[in-house]
């Protein structure tokens, strides 16, 4: 694969995963603090290519100041759904932003679903996330992040800052770009962006072939407000979701995730606990 989205230091978390036989396996793999990774799953008998990991934190959340990389090469004909075990709380000191940047390529024929659960944004968070995709050829990847707003102890404090952006190269040309600034105020206004929900979510389908109709269908579950939009130059669908609380999120979510995944292999997915 090209590499085209070096960092300039290792990444906490850099991971390989290959097409060997009828499976997907791990071919390289670099963890280190505040990361923690589980051991491969197979858990789609039907479609023995799909691994599954779940990133963890060994930290308890993602702290202001921190400033964290995270790599994943997925191969030619490999396929690999990368989620983590829960949300990610997001700590607040005085203003300072906690950043993470997750560099991605998939080569020709492979398949990336990258679907991490909302951050949990506690009062005085800034948290800032940079995806970098760059697909090969025909490369599948469905991309999900989200924010949920937290306020332990009903004082009306709110979060400082939530900054999203994601962009997409195929053959190493820019075919996509979403961006999201909103400062911590608005999100806690009830007239704000979330419109009085607790949970904003996103996500990027990146495939030649979609039906934004049927994949809007599949978002209609109870507390939750969802449009699909094309991207510019075909680049796929996007999704926007608002969801009344992290249980109805994770429904409409999970939805999603299975309607990609039955589009690209023809079986609904194995129900991934956590």
């Amino acid at each position: 694969m090209n590499a085209p989205l070096a960092s300039l230091r290792r990444p906490e978390l850099d991971i390989a995963v290959e097409r060997r036989g009828p499976a997907s396996r791990l071919v390289g793999r670099y963890v280190t603090y505040p990361f923690h990774l589980t051991r491969l799953f197979a858990l789609d008998a039907a479609r023995p290519e799909v691994a599954t990991l779940y990133m963890q934190s060994s930290s308890g959340g993602f702290y202001a100041g921190e400033d964290l990389t995270v790599q994943v090469r997925v191969g030619a004909g490999a396929a690999l759904h990368l989620t983590t075990q829960a949300s990610t709380l997001v700590h607040g000191d005085r203003g300072r932003t906690a950043r993470m940047r997750v560099l991605v390529e998939v080569a020709a024929g492979g398949f990336l679903a990258y679907t991490p659960d909302p951050q949990i944004l506690f009062p005085g968070a800034a948290s800032d996330t940079r995806l970098d995709i760059a697909l090969e050829g025909d490369a599948v990847a469905f991309l999900a992040d989200g924010l949920l707003v937290h306020d332990p102890k009903n004082a009306g404090g709110m979060p400082l800052a939530y900054r999203s952006r994601v962009d997409v190269r195929r053959d190493g040309q820019l075919v996509a770009s979403d961006r999201q600034v909103v400062d911590g105020p608005d999100l806690a206004r009830p007239d704000g962006p979330l419109h009085g929900h607790r949970v904003a979510a996103s996500a990027l389908w990146l495939t030649a072939e979609t039906d934004a109709h049927g994949f809007e269908d599949a978002l209609d579950r109870p507390g939750c407000l969802a449009g699909v939009s094309s991207l510019p130059n075909g680049a796929g669908l996007g999704l926007r979701l608002l969801a009344r609380d992290g249980a109805a999120h994770e429904r409409a979510m999970r939805a999603a995730f299975a309607h990609v995944f039955a589009a690209r292999f023809g079986v609904p997915p194995a129900v991934r606990r956590k």
